[in-house]
């Protein structure tokens, strides 16, 4: 999965580009946001963005990212756009929700944590992808942007959804289901025991 980092500082992109290429996915860059569109929409192997909310001409507002997240939403694409702000402000995290942010990190990045967040954005973008080749098929998380969630909460919500959506394509066949996801059996029992996910019926999977 291709990984466009759309951040204007040369310094914490270099960073950024460091850590993505470090996890094996190929890196594209961009400093504002009508070259992260343009670079967005036509290059359909990027499957996730980082992206920073505070762009050229308004570095010091959230005002350039939002637009971004609502262009991608408009085009319904396929692509996850992973959030990156040094701004801890609640009204910029209500609407990076609201405008369809897969996930939310702040500065400075924490390597787990946006390892983490790019692991889930690939299991996302290729479910989706493979799902848009065969049929159409909307997994997508609706968070109540008033419920007081952390985004640990909202993360391990968007991938229960996930993994129960796929199971029950499936019938509950998780050799079937982790060939869909790209993943072993044994990561894919490693999440059912973590997010406490059930045979419908059953008290063991």
């Amino acid at each position: 999965m291709r990984v466009l980092i759309v951040e204007d500082l040369a310094d914490v992109r270099a960073v950024l580009r460091r850590m993505v290429e470090a996890l094996d996915h190929p890196v594209d860059e961009a400093t504002n946001r009508q070259d992260g569109i343009a670079m967005l929409f036509t290059d359909h192997e990027i499957g996730a963005v980082l992206l920073d909310l505070g762009l050229p001409p308004h570095e010091d507002h959230y005002s350039e990212g939002i637009e971004f997240l609502k262009a991608v939403s408009a085009r319904n694409s396929l692509a996850k756009v992973i959030v990156l702000t040094g701004h801890a402000d609640a009204e910029a995290t209500r609407q990076a929700i609201e405008h369809d942010a897969f996930d939310y990190l702040e500065k400075p990045i924490d390597p787990s944590a946006l390892a983490y967040a790019l692991h889930r954005a690939a299991l996302f973008y290729r479910y989706h992808l493979s799902m848009r080749e065969a049929a159409k098929v909307n997994v997508s998380l609706v968070a109540d942007a008033s419920a007081e969630m952390s985004m640990k909460d909202y993360r391990g919500q968007a991938m229960t959804k996930l993994l129960k959506t796929v199971l029950h394509e499936h019938g509950f066949n998780v050799s079937a289901a982790a060939r869909q996801l790209k993943m072993s059996r044994e990561h894919l029992y490693y999440y059912l025991k973590k997010y406490g996910i059930t045979r419908p019926g059953k008290d063991e999977v």
